[in-house]
């Protein structure tokens, strides 16, 4: 019985084919709301803070409350995911995230508690599906395709900020002025088509099933991919299946089910490393990205600067797309990040330093390097805990972001009141830290099967 049987069917038996294009396009969708929402916050912001006459505690909860909605959301989704299934909760999502934009739409509030409580609920309803459209084309795909099918989702989150610059030409007059409610009003529509195809196309991850003594269903799943994928296909043998079966009850066996989907199998022997390295990096990375994020509109219009202006830094992001498309698989997810994250702390300590000399050509660096760090960090850390509790370790990982994300503009905004580049060096510091603990992280499973037993 082979160890890797279920690698050498989704690759020998299935193929790459139709199958893995069609899901990719459903939940493409997901990443492609998410890329819309960050570029709408980044418009949103400075508009409501001069509507409203904000206070800087106003702004800072504000700037806040959608990243402690990802946080919320991802605690939901590790916790339920591994339990309920992959599908389940993404359909729960989608469901909710039509619910709330259509019946709680942004365009109808008129105070900044009643936005914070929105975008709350928003970022609680995005953070329950982003860690299951990655666990979903990463538990499928062949090991060979795993890093790109996942960077390839980084290209639906830049199409999403293009579908609001698109809406901010139109209905922005400048990056603090403008009908902010009929953006909001227009990115409700993409939701539609994600519930839809959510429903009716996506699969169940055949591995989940699998490992969770669905094996018939897992089987059933993986000969539907097999004959969506090529008219020609035979079904699994009995011997597959009876090794599929096999492998199974030695997974399970191995990581002790009566602990699964439970937190301390994040901290077992075999975890605790990981985990802690990956809630570290993790919290490290997105209090950087997001304090400068925070800051960004107000910096390009404190400079006179125009919305083409951050529209160029997004639109130079897209040279990142295909630095990781090359480099994922055939550098590794390591040898990538190391990169990027060298670059990003060279850039924040010399953004501080030289100031306004280089500040769009810091930030668009600085953007560059942060896209490849989120498409890179998400494969490597989906990929480094086993299926029994995928959910739970990325879920966990991705709240450990959130709630960085959810203290920064706590932080950052009196500081940059204060000191314009001042954060530019809190950042640098944290980036520096975070490039230490990726020199010392202990896994890549780069072209390498997921679920490998660790030797005792």
């Amino acid at each position: 019985m082979s160890e890797q049987i279920l690698e050498q069917v989704l690759e020998q038996r299935l193929g790459f084919g139709k199958h893995y294009w069609r899901q990719f396009f459903i939940i493409s969708f997901i990443d492609f709301l998410d890329g819309a929402e960050f570029l709408y916050l980044a418009l949103l912001i400075p508009a409501i803070k001069q509507e409203w006459n904000l206070s800087i505690m106003e702004l800072s909860i504000f700037g806040s409350s959608f990243t402690l909605g990802l946080t919320i959301g991802s605690i939901i989704c590790g916790f339920l995911a591994d339990r309920m299934g992959r599908k389940t909760i993404l359909i729960i999502g989608t469901v909710f995230q039509v619910f709330y934009l259509f019946v709680f739409l942004t365009v109808f509030t008129n105070n900044i508690i009643e936005m914070i409580l929105l975008r709350l609920i928003y970022g609680t309803v995005i953070g329950m599906n982003l860690p299951i459209s990655s666990i979903l084309m990463i538990e499928v795909t062949p090991k060979l395709h795993r890093g790109k099918i996942i960077v390839a989702l980084q290209v639906l989150i830049l199409l999403g900020r293009g579908w609001i610059m698109i809406l901010g030409y139109i209905f922005m007059e400048s990056i603090s002025k403008g009908n902010w409610r009929a953006i909001s009003l227009c990115n409700s529509v993409p939701c539609l088509l994600c519930i839809i195809g959510t429903i009716f196309w996506i699969q169940e991850s055949p591995r989940f099933l699998i490992l969770n003594e669905e094996i018939q269903k897992g089987i059933d799943n993986l000969n539907q991919i097999g004959q969506f994928n090529n008219s020609e296909y035979q079904m699994l043998t009995e011997d597959e299946i009876q090794s599929l079966k096999e492998w199974a009850q030695l997974q399970k066996q191995h990581h002790q089910q009566k602990e699964n989907n439970s937190i301390k199998q994040l901290f077992n022997q075999d975890n605790l490393a990981i985990t802690w390295m990956n809630y570290s990096i993790n919290f490290l990375f997105m209090f950087a990205m997001m304090a400068i994020f925070n800051i960004l509109p107000f910096i390009l219009d404190d400079e006179n600067k125009t919305l083409l202006h951050l529209y160029i830094l997004d639109i130079g992001e897209i040279p990142a797309i295909f630095v990781m498309l090359y480099s994922i698989d055939k550098f590794g997810r390591l040898s990538t990040l190391l990169f990027s994250t060298s670059v990003l702390t060279l850039i924040l300590f010399s953004t501080w330093h030289w100031k306004l000399y280089i500040i769009i050509t810091g930030l668009a660096i600085f953007k560059f390097c942060c896209k490849i760090n989120c498409g890179t960090l998400n494969v490597l850390f989906a990929e480094s805990y086993h299926t029994l509790y995928r959910s739970l370790g990325l879920g966990t990982t991705n709240a450990m972001g959130g709630i960085a994300g959810s203290l920064a503009p706590f932080v950052v905004f009196p500081i940059y009141f204060y000191n314009y580049y001042l954060p530019f060096l809190i950042c640098g510091v944290f980036s520096l830290f975070t490039l230490i603990l990726l020199i010392f992280y202990p896994i890549d499973l780069t072209k390498k099967p997921l679920d490998q037993l660790k030797q005792k």
